[in-house]
């Protein structure tokens, strides 16, 4: 039986009764699916490295959207990317930090921005590689009403890698053609749970539109700002054999650099599912 356990902290939750041993039925993903868009960030632990079996759960979710770095896709499906940092093989990264060690919401530079991200740790350091959660579902609550008003309606433009900070892998030129600049309502409204969403990050959203530089720039500083405060933040430290999805459409997330031993993790990224009614 699933059940599930909330974490010690401002949300999330561990997920229980779940085993690579045994098949999801469709009820048991439905349920998962309501955890997360309750939770934000669900656990689930003890889980072998089967990729077939992620895969299937993944897709459960909704269709899973192959991300914009082909060159790291998974040998068994494009649905699925391997993301590494000192493993000492043609899988790890060359960027400078490791992948995703900025705040981000993945795909928020796709014009149908993704619902969640599933994320399998095969190796984890000793030595940090935390991941850090901000729930911006949170954030749009505690914000002023005097903000909520001044933001009401207006646009944010994405552009990817857009202040990566040493953590981005620059895309060729096919890549390039395939992400270009994209439009999203800066407040957003969660499909199923009807609560606002403050939809910007500061990895991926460039600028107001519409809005001098300089006021772009300061209302943006102040945005990300307030998205960072430690209120709406869950810090998870891995395990192995340990399954992390959270609800893109209402976190941001950022890995924590600085660990120098192998780290692993597979990565599942679920496509927009209704995007009608994230509108503002």
């Amino acid at each position: 039986m699933i059940e599930v356990e909330p974490l010690d902290g401002p949300y999330g939750a561990v997920v229980k009764g779940v085993s690579t041993s045994k098949p999801l039925s469709d009820s048991d993903v439905d349920q998962i699916k309501g955890f997360l868009a309750k939770y934000t960030a669900i656990v689930i632990n003890d889980l072998d490295e089967d990729p077939e079996w992620l895969l299937r759960l993944g897709r459960g979710f909704g269709p899973l959207q192959p991300h914009i770095l082909d060159q790291f896709h998974h040998p068994i499906s494009s649905e699925m990317s391997i993301i590494t940092a000192n493993m000492g093989n043609q899988e790890s990264r060359a960027t400078a930090k490791p992948a995703g060690a900025y705040w981000h919401s993945d795909q928020s530079y796709m014009a149908d921005p993704s619902d969640g991200i599933c994320l399998y740790a095969s190796h984890v350091p000793s030595d940090g590689g935390d991941t850090m959660v901000a729930n911006t579902q949170m954030a749009y609550d505690a914000l002023p009403e005097t903000m909520k008003k001044r933001i009401a309606g207006l646009i944010g433009i994405h552009r990817y890698g857009y202040r990566g900070q040493g953590a981005i892998t620059d895309l060729n030129d096919e890549q390039k053609k395939k992400t270009p600049d994209v439009e999203h309502p800066v407040v957003r409204t969660h499909p199923i749970t009807g609560k606002k969403i403050l939809f910007v990050n500061p990895g991926f959203t460039m600028c107001i539109k519409d809005m001098e530089p300089s006021e772009s720039e300061a209302l943006l500083g102040e945005l990300f700002k307030h998205e960072e405060n430690p209120a709406f933040i869950y810090r998870h430290k891995w395990s192995p054999r340990q399954l992390v999805i959270l609800d893109n459409r209402s976190s941001m997330h950022c890995a924590v650099a600085g660990y120098r031993e192998p780290m692993r993790k597979l990565r599942m990224i679920i496509g927009c599912t209704d995007a009608s009614k994230m509108a503002a």
